[in-house]
Formats: C-alpha cells, structure tokens, sequence
C-alpha cells in the first residue's frame, strides 16, 4: 500500500513539473516581439519599462509606464548628446553639466505626444511599451525653440532700452533672461535674421553682458582717511562712486574689506547717485589699515540671474576695486 501510494505521489510531482514547465514554454512563446528584440524605427523613439508585481495591479503598472517614458527619455537625450556641440561654452565648474542638463530637461518637456503600444507580464514582472513619433518630437521641439528664440530678441531689445536710460542692472537682468530662454537649445543655432542680418541671440546677449561689466568703474573719492588712534572712523567719511562710462550707476552690489578686522556692513548697494559710503571702521591698535571696495561679481551674479552659465560669466570678469588707506595718529 505504501508503495502505491509512494508512486502516485512521485507521478503527481512529475505531472507538476511537467506543467510548469509547460507554462512556462507556452509564457516564454507568448512574450512579443519587442521583448525579445528591441525595435529600432527611423519613425519612432521607444520606451520600454519593467516593474515589479508589488502592490497593487494599479500601482505596479504605473511603476512600469514611468520606467518606459524614462527609457523613451534617455534614447532621446542619448541621441541629443551625441549631436551637441558645445562650442559656445566652455566646460569648466560644472557649466557642462548644467547646460546638458537644460537641454535634456527641455527634451523631456516634448514627451507629451508619447502612444501607449503594448504591455505584457509574467510571473514576476510586467512590462509596458511607449512610443513616441519622431516627427511630432521635433515639430514640437522647433516651435518651442522658435518661442524661445522671439522671447531672447524681446529681452535683448527691452536690454537695449535700458542702458540707453542707464538703468544698467536691468539690462544685465534682461540680457541674462534672453540667455535663459535660449538655455535649453544650446546645441542648436540661436541665431534670428533681423533687417536681413542674421545675429546669434545667445553671442549678442552673452557680448553684450561682458561689455556692461568691463564698463563698470569703480572710484573712491579719496585715497587716504586720517583717524585718531583709540578712536573709530564714523560711517561716510569717504565715498566710493559706481559708474558706467563715466556715468554714476545706481544698484550695483560692492564689498568691503578692511585689514582691521570686521565690518558690520560688509556688502552694499550704489544708491541713486552710484554713491556707495564707507563703513564704521574699528581701530585696531595699528598706526596703518587699509579698506578695500570692490564691485561684488558673486553678489550681481546672484541679482542677476539664477542661471549657471549666466552666473560663472559675471563671476569670471576681472575685478574692479579702490583701496583706501586709513591712518590713526
């Protein structure tokens, strides 16, 4: 009897196995084609997404339709890569990086016209396939960057306006705009045909920052200050005058250093006048210090722009100061 029931039981494994097997012959043939071999069309980008069976049916297919748009994504932004060419900036701190990531950012901003093809799933898994037309892609992709293009002329014309009312810090701001609405297409021309002249938006609006901050002076009314020993120096005993082209200009961030040690108010903006007045000075038991004033770079590169690029290019200018030299008798 033990015997019998000994046989029947291994048949019943054996048959068990053999099923299974079976399944899994009969699921492994009913897997699609784009599984088995990825598809590669001169149509159609694809996206191809595996999440696995936790949770819920709702949530695990929503996990795999998000890993196929970032599958479509990365064939796209691999393929944007692979074309651009970065002649217009130089690769240094990062601005590499942030540019690529701009125009990869504004390639994934074009996925909106992706098709849901196919989904199927196994005993662990399931998949989703997406794809999305070539055509549709960068039919959108030119009618944003035309946008972009006739938004950068607008801010260099409202930049023109401003420095011929001398209103300075705004036409910077405004330049940097137009830099920033070209950001994202950095790996294509940028140029527009104006009166039958073709200018590159991202060449005039980048020259023409560089040009108001080489412009910039920075002037202290006297070279030295006269103090009593043991005594402080009081706030506006000297000015410093901010211009452009000679031209007294107004919000222009300045700092200070002082070789005797700490300054309340450091860092300070031109006023109307592009007047900017010395700060308290502490005497520090030295018969000569020496106060420092230069336009802060970091400082108008923050006001300006959050802009990386836009950023670095301020922050790379050559430094203007004036130096003070305060002596305590």
């Amino acid at each position: 009897m033990k015997k019998i029931i000994y046989l029947f039981t291994l048949i019943l494994l054996i048959s068990a196995c053999q099923s299974k097997k079976k399944q899994a012959e009969l699921l492994e043939l009913s897997k699609p084609e784009w599984l088995k071999s990825r598809p590669v069309s001169s149509n159609y980008f694809y996206g191809i997404g595996i999440a696995p069976k936790l949770g819920g049916s709702e949530y695990y297919t929503k996990k795999a339709k998000e890993k196929a748009l970032a599958d479509l994504a990365q064939q796209i932004n691999t393929r944007v890569k692979s074309e651009t060419n970065f002649t217009k900036t130089e690769d240094n701190s990062g601005v590499y990086e942030y540019i690529q990531s701009r125009i990869n950012a504004t390639s994934n901003e074009f996925l909106e016209g992706y098709k849901f093809v196919d989904s199927w799933e196994d005993e662990d898994n399931t998949y989703a396939f997406y794809q999305l037309s070539k055509s549709e892609f960068y039919s959108l992709k030119t009618e944003r960057k035309n946008k972009a293009i006739e938004l950068a002329w607008l801010k260099i014309q409202q930049a023109k306006q401003h420095e011929i009312n001398n209103s300075t810090l705004e036409a910077i701001q405004l330049y940097a705009s137009g830099i920033d609405a070209l950001s994202g297409f950095l790996d294509q021309e940028t140029s527009k045909i104006v009166n039958d002249e073709k200018i590159d938006l991202f060449e005039t609006s980048k020259t023409d920052i560089i040009k108001l901050i080489e412009q910039l002076n920075i002037q202290c009314s006297s070279n030295n200050i006269d103090g009593k020993a043991g005594n402080t120096i009081p706030n506006g005993t000297a000015s410093i005058l901010v211009s452009l082209n000679n031209i007294p200009t107004a919000n222009i961030p300045v700092k200070f250093t002082y070789s005797g040690g700490y300054i309340i108010n450091d860092k300070v903006v031109s006023d109307g006048n592009g007047e900017v007045k010395t700060p308290l000075l502490n005497y520090n038991k030295k018969t000569t210090e020496q106060l420092n004033a230069e336009i802060d770079f970091v400082n108008l590169a923050r006001k300006t722009s959050k802009n990386l690029l836009v950023r670095q290019l301020i922050e790379n200018q050559k430094r203007q100061s004036c130096l003070i030299t305060i002596r305590f008798k």
